[in-house]
């Protein structure tokens, strides 16, 4: 990493992490609660932030494989310092602490707590906040708060950060981009939290509800996640995570009343095409578990909004669905929603080019002569993009296989270790039979955390910053 401007902007995102560690200090401050479990990182990220701004640069280019370093380097930089406050507040060993940052950032939600109501007020706000932090982005996050650049070269951030296979600008000005995506997010988490209050949940477990939603996370408040909550809290709930599933070009297209477009979208059609047959499916092989339909429906809508966007909440035990339902939700927990979402997983768009990839590569034995191009969204969709996907998807399997293996070292079933590595992989944190990540030794959470990390940042920006590293 011999370009300085690399480390430069890292002083800029840790300026800008810094201040939003004020915001959980206020919280413990209106709760008095500790402070010094958010005042030290803010002091750490302020003081390191500062340091690296002040390197002199004699050129404000980056680069796109600067863009996945900076992108890399920041999130894993982040995730040591928003562990911290669990470390300084005595609830966690420091590999649980990272365990439990890492998954509120890339908006996981496993857990490595076990009685999460016995946590400070300020401790939970934290957690969930991350949530929201980690959703549309880190770095997109601090983008929003300080210009990290003159110029529109922080497009390359944006390309190495924001979830799918392509990230273009909404309007010419990635400051205009960045207005109106934090714009769409903030509303619809607004319009939750408001819609909470209305069903009688009280303000503070609205915010950080909405917060995970918003963020696809997961973390709770309660031991026994939404199960608690009216049912009116639970059906708000499954529809925003549903919503936040949506590619926010889509909400865009819809705010400049562009509504042709909007629900032309191929990726929209196979989204709620997959999520409605998957409910049906659901409730047509658990609908016996329960005494009633209503509950049973109830419980297949939220369960597969919360799988299929990566969010993990969950008001009922899916540890009770036969086999062919939880390979289902297996299967969910992978393939995720659309690509410009606040989700995890490997995201339709990219499973609707593979698709046609297979298709055209089917046909071109049939007729060897042919020539056929790949369309998405009505678009030809380039070769390298193509290709691209083709190697996000063995990258995938690969890192999927080898942190399989390592977590099995731990003696559990085949099961426990599947599900372990699909929830976190795949940034879903809600699981099979495991009730606290706490059960696994430190060597497979440390992997564990490796795999959140490369899921939420689709793979390539790790790489790419190991790679410079070996140089």
């Amino acid at each position: 990493m011999k370009n300085k401007i690399v480390y430069k902007y890292i002083g800029k995102v840790l300026i800008g992490f810094s201040i939003l560690l004020l915001i959980p200090l206020i919280v413990a401050c209106i709760y008095k609660e500790h402070i010094s479990p958010f005042l030290i990182p803010l002091l750490i990220s302020l003081l390191f932030g500062f340091i690296l701004n002040t390197l002199k640069i004699s050129s404000q280019k980056i680069y796109s494989k600067d863009g996945f370093i900076i992108v890399a380097l920041s999130w894993i930089i982040i995730s040591i310092i928003s562990s911290l406050p669990f470390i300084i507040n005595k609830e966690l060993a420091p590999v649980d602490a990272l365990f439990e940052s890492i998954s509120g950032l890339t908006t996981t939600g496993a857990s490595v707590f076990t009685d999460v109501e016995s946590l400070d007020k300020s401790i939970l706000f934290w957690r969930s906040f991350m949530h929201f932090i980690g959703g549309m982005g880190v770095l997109a996050f601090v983008m929003a708060i300080i210009p990290l650049s003159k110029n529109d070269k922080s497009m390359h951030l944006l390309k190495a950060e924001m979830p799918g296979p392509s990230v273009n600008k909404l309007v010419p000005s990635i400051k205009k981009t960045l207005f109106y995506l934090y714009g769409i997010y903030i509303f619809l988490t607004l319009l939750e939290f408001i819609l909470l209050i209305v069903g009688k949940t009280s303000p503070f477990h609205a915010l950080l509800l909405s917060f995970g939603t918003a963020g696809t996370g997961g973390f709770s408040l309660l031991n026994n996640s939404l199960a608690s909550y009216t049912t009116f809290s639970k059906i708000v709930v499954t529809i925003f995570m549903f919503l936040f599933g949506v590619n926010f070009n889509i909400f865009f297209l819809i705010l400049m009343k562009d509504f042709k477009s909007a629900f032309k979208s191929e990726e929209l059609r196979v989204y709620l095409f997959i999520y409605l047959a998957s409910v049906l499916l659901i409730v047509l092989n658990t609908y016996k578990l329960f005494d009633n339909l209503s509950e049973c429906i109830l419980e297949g809508f939220f369960h597969i909004s919360s799988l299929i966007t990566s969010t993990g909440y969950s008001i009922g035990s899916i540890d009770i669905y036969p086999t062919n339902a939880k390979v289902l939700c297996l299967m969910l927990m992978l393939i995720s929603a659309c690509a410009g979402s606040t989700c995890g997983g490997f995201k339709m768009s990219r499973l609707i080019i593979c698709f046609k990839s297979i298709k055209r590569d089917i046909l071109k034995i049939i007729h060897p002569n042919s020539i056929r191009c790949i369309k998405f969204e009505g678009n030809d969709v380039p070769e390298d993009t193509i290709n691209s996907t083709r190697s996000f998807l063995f990258l995938y399997i690969i890192f999927i296989i080898i942190i399989m293996f390592v977590v099995s070292i731990d003696g559990y079933s085949f099961e426990i270790t599947l599900n372990a590595v699909f929830s976190t992989f795949a940034n879903v944190g809600l699981a099979f039979d495991i009730s606290s990540f706490s059960i696994f030794s430190n060597i497979s959470k440390i992997f564990l955390s490796i795999g959140m990390l490369l899921g939420r940042l689709e793979i390539f920006p790790i790489i790419v910053l190991f790679s410079d590293l070996k140089k």
